[in-house]
Formats: structure tokens, C-alpha cells, sequence
């Protein structure tokens, strides 16, 4: 978990999430994964075009105040985590 898949239309997404470059402001550090399998915890993400495939459908916004989550995308997988608890209900 989580194993997403990516929509263009907010109204059909479970969770709308922003991206942002400054890591303090996010909520979550998230590791991104070619692979499904690797995707085990709240933290590393992988996609999929299967809807039926996906744990949760997200739409990502251009907007931090139009999201449920915002993110910070890291490339270790390590520095991945949770900068701010109270939104992991979210996921």
C-alpha cells in the first residue's frame, strides 16, 4: 500500500494531493516505485493504469489549498516518512 492510480478529474479521485519542493511544508515524504510489490508502506508510492489494481485514485492538484495531502517527493527510499502524523489516516 499504496498502489495508485492517477486521474485527470478531481471528482473521481479518493484523495487530491499537491506536490511541493520545500520538504517542511509537506506532509508526507513519498519514494516513488516502478513496482507494485515494493510498495508496502504509506510512504512508497507506485502507480498503476489499472483502476482496479489501485488502492486509492488521486488526482494531483496545482493548488496546496485545493489538496487533502501534500507531498515531497524524495529518491531515497529511506528518507521517505511522514513529516506530519495527522493526515495518515489519509492513506
Amino acid at each position: 500500500m499504496p498502489v495508485l492510480y492517477r486521474t485527470d478529474t478531481a471528482s473521481e479521485a479518493d484523495l487530491r494531493v499537491f506536490v511541493t519542493d520545500i520538504r517542511s511544508e509537506a506532509d508526507l515524504a513519498v519514494f516513488e516505485t516502478m513496482s507494485n510489490w515494493e510498495a508496502t508502506e504509506p510512504a512508497v508510492w507506485a502507480y498503476t493504469d489499472i483502476r482496479a489494481e489501485a488502492d486509492r485514485v488521486v488526482h494531483f492538484t496545482g493548488n496546496r489549498w485545493d489538496a487533502d495531502l501534500c507531498i515531497f517527493r524524495t529518491g531515497i527510499q529511506s528518507d521517505a516518512g511522514w513529516i506530519d502524523t495527522a493526515k495518515s489516516m489519509l492513506l
